[in-house]
């Protein structure tokens, strides 16, 4: 195998793995998100009257919050053409993959006689 075809290769494997280490550092989703919705236990406020009556069974209050945060995924979630959700793992790759596949061919063809 030639130098260009190893350089192809090697520039793809780089760009895989940067790509699949971007999406486990953002949280490893499986669709792209912009916006995250948790459920988090907070304590209970001490201003309510039934706080200290036992009407709640636990000492902490579940609340629903939403955080602006960037969460690459597995899928794109997009509803148009041009939407941010788009990018996922597999929008990027899947191009990149593709132009890698013509160009090793292309040299592959250009090399043989």
């Amino acid at each position: 195998m030639d130098t260009l075809k190893k350089t192809i290769l090697a520039l793809l494997g780089l760009i895989t793995l940067l790509v699949l280490l971007l999406w486990q550092v953002t949280g490893g989703d499986y669709y792209t998100k912009f916006e995250v919705v948790e459920e988090i236990q907070v304590p209970l406020d001490e201003s309510d009257p039934l706080a200290g009556t036992g009407f709640y069974e636990d000492e902490t209050e579940t609340k629903t919050v939403t955080r602006q945060v960037f969460r690459l995924g597995l899928l794109p979630t997009s509803q148009g053409l041009l939407d941010k959700h788009l990018f996922s793992v597999l929008s990027i790759l899947l191009p990149l993959w593709g132009v890698g596949i013509v160009l090793l061919f292309a040299a592959r063809r250009r090399a043989s006689p």
